[in-house]
């Protein structure tokens, strides 16, 4: 190996995707123990390395010598090979540092809160510092246990998560802060990045704060280990060129609506045209219960079709870089709500009520009094989730070209 990653879970890692576009070299990712990685860089037989945790304390061990930001934060999570000496980085404190730096709406006046005492936070604390900033509490899970900790940083503008808290696959993990008891608050960084848009931002979100997630610094804390492994300048306009391009790939696009307004006939269509998967939430509810929705709901009702829908809506939009087409009624169970925005990018479908098409549809039927009612019940909670609204009164490849426009728009340089 010359270049890669150790930790203890790396399945989900978006290092080699990021490095790709750094560098012209081959990353591995190594999921090993403690043990492993001690005789890895005992062993010295590799150009540069990154270290992820929980063994970023421990690499400092190994190392001959340590760059300023690895001495200051007591942690390394880059090392480089020269002759057979290690040199120790911590390059998350640079892309924190680019982070921070990138959010004009943060001051250094402005009182800041960090849940967690690990090495992230440790990390996050010492970048703080050096850009001259005056409040800084770090909040660890005994002060949690032991204390009212909303009390206890009520004052906080900008919150910092530095936990796993979130993290893929416990998505519905709740915050240990209730945020809504901040009334001062007016900006969450969630140092996650998997989901793109984690619990704790979503609920930032609806209580009007602004959110960022922690793709922002693996992207600029991998820049700057590229520059290390390869000893060259790389541009810094190439970290937002990046954290766009990683963005349109891994999100998805989910089309929500009312029944029949055609959005799985647009969501083949787009798939098609953008060169994704397709994934029809109703279709795998049928292909899982071998039988038709309208045979489910007859069967056993809608509840339990709505349980079932829940179950596949969980399993489905947690992956990355697909087209979704969901049911109608989808939106009416609250819990849905996240999962259609954790990794996802959602457009609202939207055509006339008489244009809709209501065969084989139980819950369409009885008339357009019918379709009235369900559409004045549902439409606040589409536009409410929805990131987009496309007119579906055109041609099929009319829609969808709108939608393609809207999707590049959104990620152009």
């Amino acid at each position: 190996m010359e270049y890669g990653l150790l930790g203890k879970k790396l399945i989900y890692s978006f290092s080699p995707m990021i490095h790709k576009y750094f560098g012209d070299y081959e990353y591995e990712l190594v999921e090993c123990s403690e043990e492993d990685i001690r005789l890895i860089l005992s062993g010295k037989k590799f150009k540069g390395l990154n270290i992820t945790n929980p063994y970023k304390i421990m690499a400092k061990e190994y190392c001959d010598k340590l760059d300023e930001s690895a001495r200051k934060t007591g942690c390394v999570n880059t090392i480089v090979n020269k002759n057979g000496s290690l040199y120790g980085y911590n390059t998350d404190y640079y892309g924190f540092l680019h982070m921070i730096k990138k959010i004009k709406s943060i001051k250094k006046e402005s009182p800041f809160s960090i849940i967690g005492s690990g090495a992230t936070a440790r990390m996050s604390k010492v970048v703080l510092e050096d850009l001259e900033c005056q409040s800084i509490k770090i909040i660890s899970r005994e002060d949690i246990k032991n204390h009212n900790i909303e009390e206890l940083i009520k004052d906080t503008e900008i919150l910092i998560n530095c936990t796993p808290i979130g993290v893929y696959p416990l998505v519905d993990e709740s915050f240990p802060v209730e945020i809504k008891k901040l009334i001062k608050l007016k900006h969450v960084i969630d140092l996650n990045y998997n989901p793109l848009n984690t619990r704790l931002m979503i609920e930032a979100n609806e209580l009007g704060c602004k959110a960022n997630s922690g793709l922002s610094m693996l992207v600029a804390q991998g820049k700057k280990a590229a520059e290390i492994f390869l000893s060259k300048k790389i541009d810094d306009s190439l970290i937002d060129e990046v954290e766009r391009k990683i963005r349109k790939r891994l999100l998805n696009i989910v089309l929500i609506g009312m029944p029949g307004s055609g959005k799985t006939v647009i969501g083949r269509e787009l798939a098609h045209r953008i060169n994704r998967e397709f994934v029809d939430i109703d279709n795998c509810i049928e292909n899982l219960h071998k039988m038709t929705i309208q045979k489910i709901i007859e069967k056993n009702g809608i509840r339990f079709f709505r349980e079932l829908e829940k179950e596949v809506v969980r399993e489905e939009l947690l992956s990355f870089s697909k087209v979704f087409s969901t049911g109608g009624g989808v939106i009416e169970d609250r819990e849905n709500w996240r999962y259609l925005k954790y990794n996802s990018q959602v457009i609202y479908i939207e055509r006339d009520l008489d244009q809709l098409d209501t065969k084989g549809r139980p819950l369409s039927q009885g008339g357009i009094d019918r379709l009235n009612n369900i559409y004045e019940k549902r439409n606040p909670i589409y536009k409410k989730l929805s990131d987009y609204r496309v007119k579906n009164n055109k041609s099929l490849l009319e829609t969808v070209e709108e939608i393609v426009k809207v999707y590049e728009k959104n990620f152009s340089y």
